[in-house]
């Protein structure tokens, strides 16, 4: 089976070692390198095209959200979980402008990290709960000025398809929706691709933004 490969970048040498440690023993995951700040990060992920960047926000040189711009660009393929001791409702909103795939604090447990990454990898988006609200809260302060076409109940969407966008807004994956609604994977996996065709949406952090602003779930 392939390796998840993966690019660490902290300043701090302590969390660097840190994950490292936490995923050593992981046997389909694999760390290629590591970087002390953002322009080596950039470096780093521009010689090895990891699948994941794990990368914290705060470095010298190159803050976490430049250096994710310019991994955009070098290798558009290459998926990023921010780190960080502190939620930056600032940063993290630009981060989703600009594809962010996840977001983790960095006392993050091991289980919930190979987690992340696994996801990630697989195509979801992950963010931490502690986190989310707070981010997602932020993000629309600016983006629930218009209307909202959409609201829960309009018809736009099915039963089944609201039942799926609100679970998938609690954090459930395909897997844990299947199991919680009594369908296979591949039917949840459809129910999302039509959501997302129907309401102009690319991915699961649309469809959370989404949910937000036309009342499926509360804040």
């Amino acid at each position: 089976m392939r390796k998840i490969n993966v690019v660490v970048a902290d300043d701090h040498g302590l969390i660097r070692d840190g994950i490292k440690a936490m995923l050593k023993y992981e046997d389909g995951i694999d760390i290629v390198a590591e970087a002390e700040n953002g322009l080596d990060a950039t470096i780093q992920v521009e010689r090895n095209a990891p699948d994941i960047v794990l990368m914290d926000i705060m470095m010298p040189e190159m803050n976490g959200i430049e250096a994710m711009k310019k991994i955009k660009k070098s290798s558009p393929d290459s998926k990023i979980i921010l780190m960080s001791m502190e939620i930056s409702e600032e940063f993290i909103s630009e981060a989703l402008e600009y594809g962010v795939s996840g977001y983790l604090p960095k006392d993050v447990r091991k289980g919930t990290l190979i987690s992340a990454i696994e996801k990630v990898y697989a195509g979801e988006e992950f963010f931490d709960p502690k986190v989310s609200e707070a981010i997602f809260k932020n993000y629309y302060k600016k983006k629930t000025k218009t209307p909202s076409e959409v609201r829960k109940g309009s018809g736009k969407i099915s039963k089944r398809e609201e039942e799926i966008l609100i679970l998938v807004c609690q954090g459930l994956g395909n897997k844990e929706i299947s199991d919680k609604l009594f369908i296979s994977v591949r039917t949840v996996d459809s129910h999302k691709s039509h959501i997302m065709e129907k309401l102009g949406l690319k991915n699961t952090v649309d469809l959370i933004k989404f949910a937000i602003k036309n009342g499926f779930i509360d804040l």
